[in-house]
């Protein structure tokens, strides 16, 4: 009988383990694999056991496991410590996704010195001499933090023509207005409390139905090790709204590209940039944080029908390919299969 490997699945609190095992155990299929889940905290070092929990016969229990054959993390971290300690136990390469929240600044200069480098926006770090020249070249600009996700703490920075000084947070309607340079920077200063913010020149992105639109592109390992697109899909702002975290509807790449291109031929140039762009970037990214399993990478398309690269994710949120409006291509399971593929790959080598 083929040994099974046993793959553990590594989260923050240990009130999501059974919910996470849950979803993985169903989306397995005929994966001859062990899974099981578990905290930092759930770890004797000492003894070299893990307390931890999983389904046997339909039925969720709590016991004691050895350490697993092959790590996945879901539990976001800036650095790798437990894993990187782990791995000297169970094996170098051991352990994906170590690091999952990606520091944006580094990840743009990363790619910089890539041939991606043509489809990253402008950006530099904050400062606020350069934010002021460089508002005053571009008249919009994005700030947002180094670590951030979903949106949060970033803001639109406008100059009007008149000289007014404008921070919109969401959406287009501004929340500060300021008439003075001055007061702009102390309120700059005040919003970013002193974290480390990126400015980003403003992609004027193409809309459908009148929305903002972007594409939330998930690059996976499959069952060989080898970095594949599993799907694109296509976040639709609200209408008054120029993020798309505060998103109205969820649709499929595909259809979103029909929209902005007319003819099949610029649809399926576009659609195999947007792939390719998503494997070099995780082959980068990858070269620098150590061994991946998945990313998921935001690109925008501007109303000239060229794309950006707008930001890489380590957390990726899965949650949302239960929401896509007329799904017609995107597999769900393979969502939550294909890392499981690659745990199993990982424990063969």
């Amino acid at each position: 009988m083929e040994k099974r490997p046993l793959i553990g699945i590594m989260v923050r609190k240990r009130k999501q383990r059974r919910k996470i095992v849950k979803i993985y155990h169903h989306c397995k299929g005929d994966l001859t694999i062990q899974l099981f889940a578990f905290t930092p905290k759930d770890i004797d070092w000492e003894n070299k056991r893990i307390d931890g929990g999983c389904f046997k016969n339909g039925q969720w229990v709590t016991e004691t496991f050895r350490f697993p054959d092959v790590v996945y993390n879901r539990c976001y971290l800036k650095q790798g410590k437990t894993l990187q300690r782990l791995e000297t136990y169970i094996g170098e390469n051991k352990c994906f996704n170590s690091i999952t929240y990606f520091n944006k600044w580094e990840v743009y200069k990363l790619l910089s010195g890539t041939s991606l480098k043509k489809y990253l926006p402008d950006t530099l770090l904050y400062d606020p001499q350069a934010l002021m020249k460089q508002l005053k070249k571009n008249r919009q600009l994005i700030l947002k933090p180094c670590y951030g996700f979903q949106g949060k703490r970033l803001y639109l920075l406008e100059l009007t023509e008149d000289n007014q000084f404008k921070i919109y947070q969401d959406m287009l309607k501004p929340r500060y207005i300021l008439r003075d340079e001055q007061s702009f920077l102390a309120k700059i200063a005040e919003l970013t409390s002193g974290r480390k913010y990126l400015m980003q020149k403003k992609i004027n992105l193409a809309k459908v139905e009148g929305k903002l639109a972007d594409i939330r592109l998930l690059v996976q390992k499959n069952r060989h090790g080898v970095w594949s697109v599993t799907n694109g899909i296509s976040r639709i702002a609200y209408y008054s709204f120029f993020i798309t975290n505060c998103s109205e509807k969820i649709m499929e790449m595909d259809t979103v590209l029909s929209t902005l291109f007319c003819d099949e031929a610029g649809k399926k140039s576009a659609t195999e940039d947007i792939h390719r762009i998503g494997v070099a970037a995780s082959k980068a990214l990858e070269s620098e944080t150590g061994l991946l399993g998945e990313t998921a990478i935001d690109l925008a398309i501007d109303e000239d029908g060229r794309i950006w690269i707008i930001e890489i994710n380590g957390k990726i949120q899965k949650s949302m390919y239960h929401h896509i409006e007329d799904k017609v291509s995107v597999d769900i399971d393979s969502v939550y299969k294909k890392p499981l593929e690659y745990a199993y790959y990982l424990s063969q080598q």
